[in-house]
């Protein structure tokens, strides 16, 4: 039994409990560290004073003027140097800024807002890109106030479309052979992007001599980075190890097509899988085939035919997918549509592999040239009837039943 003359009385409970209280009280409102400097509100006339901030940016004509411009806090600094320097590095001219409208409600716990604002710039040559383009974007850009009627601007994000480029982080430009590569915060480190970009325009001289143009990769460090640069929310390209688009989503000249890597995809993938990919989208860049009609698995089909079109690895790692599907429900009804080759689509890369599976049937039993004739034919809006008729010989239907048997054959025959 327990010595209850040792036990505390409940009066001394009381006070212990009452010290215990109050030191909390103490600690979470810590008087000793004195109270923090007010939040600054939004002015009155915040869409003048932005206004006439955005077009101070406008007119900047040095770094120091730009980053005076942004606002005073260390932020703003950060912001507007990293910018300047990347749009300095991309050689680009005729930047502008126009307010459009927002930045008059605090939408954050620290007092910022957002504003919508039409940034219009272009390009330099270095940068491999078309310098008589004028790109357009919608941005949203975070802006706090500073408590003397003006704002510091801290970042931006797409409002509706893509970044521009020099928005997006620090920027560097490299030109190996045939090839610029611009890396965004350092790139994707885990592969030689430069040699890669290089040995992916060697691939489509290969199978198509005589093609012009430079291969344009654009490397970014994060996967966010790369969705802003395409205009797409990060779900929509998760399954994406690169795209090929026309740089701010802007219609133009061919100069404007650029490869957009997804960091996040990419450096996972081992060297050869990796290339196979750079050589595909070089294709759809070397051959102009982005925003054309063409039939979704000719585009896609042709590009893995230029892209494997030495590759020595087995059916069961470069149509893997496709025929296990095969093995498992027997080959496809239909070639596939526009549809199936959605990027948020499960399944994929099953699409993908049964294009090229119809590509590489083509190709033994036709050859290159008239492989290439269909391709060309079809890119050029010949209706696809008349171009596999006119290259092959045969009607799509027959075409469908012939590559359909080509992927039973091969399915049977892979372990």
């Amino acid at each position: 039994m327990a010595d209850s003359g040792r036990r505390p009385g409940p009066n001394t409970v009381a006070v212990l409990v009452l010290i215990a209280l109050c030191l909390g009280l103490l600690l979470w409102q810590r008087p000793w560290q004195g109270a923090g400097d007010p939040v600054p509100e939004i002015p009155a006339d915040a869409s003048s004073a932005l206004t006439a901030q955005f077009r101070a940016l406008s007119q900047a004509e040095s770094e120091a003027s730009f980053t005076a411009a942004a606002g005073t806090s260390d932020a703003a600094k950060v912001f507007a140097q990293r910018a300047w320097q990347a749009r300095t590095e991309l050689g680009a001219t005729a930047v502008a800024f126009r307010y459009v409208m927002g930045g008059e409600v605090a939408d954050r716990s620290d007092g910022s807002a957002s504003a919508d604002v039409e940034v219009t710039w272009s390009a330099g040559a270095e940068a491999g890109l078309d310098v008589s383009t004028t790109r357009t974007s919608s941005v949203a850009f975070r802006v706090a106030p500073q408590g003397d009627g003006g704002f510091s601007i801290v970042s931006a994000t797409p409002r509706s479309g893509p970044l521009p480029l020099w928005l997006a982080g620090a920027v560097k430009i490299e030109r190996p052979d045939g090839a610029v590569v611009i890396r965004v915060d350092g790139g994707d480190p885990e592969l030689p992007v430069e040699s890669m970009a290089t040995a992916a325009r060697d691939a489509v001289l290969r199978v198509l001599p005589g093609t012009k143009g430079e291969v344009t990769v654009i490397s970014p460090h994060s996967q966010k980075q790369m969705a802003q640069l395409v205009g797409q929310p990060v779900k929509e390209i998760t399954q994406i190890a690169a795209v090929t688009t026309r740089l701010d989503g802007r219609s133009g000249s061919a100069d404007d097509i650029v490869v957009v890597l997804n960091p996040t995809v990419f450096s996972t993938m081992d060297r050869r899988a990796a290339q196979v990919v750079l050589s595909h989208e070089a294709t759809h860049l070397l051959t102009e085939a982005v925003g054309t009609r063409a039939e979704s698995w000719v585009v896609e089909g042709f590009a893995d035919f230029v892209a494997l079109r030495d590759d020595s690895a087995s059916l069961a790692i470069s149509a893997g997918q496709i025929l296990a599907e095969v093995k498992a429900d027997g080959a496809p009804g239909r070639l596939p549509t526009a549809a199936d080759f959605d990027s948020g689509k499960h399944g994929l890369g099953a699409v993908y592999e049964s294009a090229w599976m119809a590509f590489r049937l083509l190709g033994e039993r036709y050859g290159d040239a008239a492989v290439v004739g269909f391709y060309q034919a079809v890119l050029s809006d010949m209706p696809l009837d008349s171009a596999v008729d006119k290259a092959f010989g045969i009607t799509v239907g027959q075409l469908t039943t012939q590559w359909r048997a080509y992927l039973a054959k091969s399915a049977s025959i892979v372990s």
